[in-house]
């Protein structure tokens, strides 16, 4: 909210900007460390499909943009989702996960 005794912190990306850095930053970027060299471009990425335009293609362009043409995946697999009796994504945000700890004791790991 506005008003007076808040402003802005002038360090903070947006959280899916930033994490589209993630495949090259975390490795030394813009530095052509020994790290970046051995572990840019990485094989594969195995994510949801709920986050594909979020984050996944983020990572796509800025890795293309800033390592000068590479993408950061060569393979880029989707999974499925778990979802409620609902059809809705079981999140603990939503309130409709289950606890996994539970379902262990009763069916085994």
């Amino acid at each position: 909210p506005a008003g007076e005794g808040w402003h802005q912190d002038t360090d903070v990306l947006d959280t899916w900007f930033s994490s589209g850095l993630w495949p090259f930053s975390t490795l030394g970027w813009p530095e052509q460390s020994e790290s970046l060299a051995k572990f840019y471009p990485n094989s594969v990425l195995v994510t949801g499909y709920d986050i594909l335009f979020f984050w996944v293609a983020r990572m796509m362009m800025f890795g293309l943009y800033a390592m000068d043409g590479t993408p950061p995946f060569h393979t880029i697999a989707l999974h499925g989702m778990v979802r409620d009796q609902f059809g809705k994504k079981m999140s603990k945000s939503f309130g409709n996960a289950v606890n996994p700890l539970d379902w262990m004791d009763k069916y085994g790991s």
